[in-house]
């Protein structure tokens, strides 16, 4: 079964606050730019001018055990550290709660 993982464009359909759209853009390019830096996903999240596909849908196929995994567990630790107000620039936090699993 391929599992949906990430839906982009769901994501900013969940509410109409130019912020909350603002913050989904900002995170999903950092979590993308984290994931294809660490060549944990087998897919071209980005357009050609950088931007984020505006149709982007990550599955479990689309990913690495390794990217599977932090989706699993990273992920959302991330995700509620930014709900509660932290800074979703840094990406270092993801890289801190993966202990270097990508490095193997």
């Amino acid at each position: 079964m391929d599992i949906l993982k990430f839906n982009y464009s769901t994501l900013l359909k969940r509410s109409k606050s130019r912020s909350y759209q603002l913050q989904v853009k900002e995170l999903t390019k950092v979590l993308m730019t984290f994931l294809k830096d660490n060549s944990l996903i087998n897919m071209d999240p980005f357009k050609e001018d950088g931007s984020i596909k505006e149709d982007l849908v990550i599955r479990k196929s689309n990913l690495t055990d390794i990217g599977n995994e932090l989706f699993k567990i990273y992920y959302p630790r991330w995700s509620n550290y930014i709900d509660r107000g932290g800074e979703y620039r840094k990406c270092k936090d993801i890289r801190k709660w993966f202990k270097g699993s990508t490095k193997n």
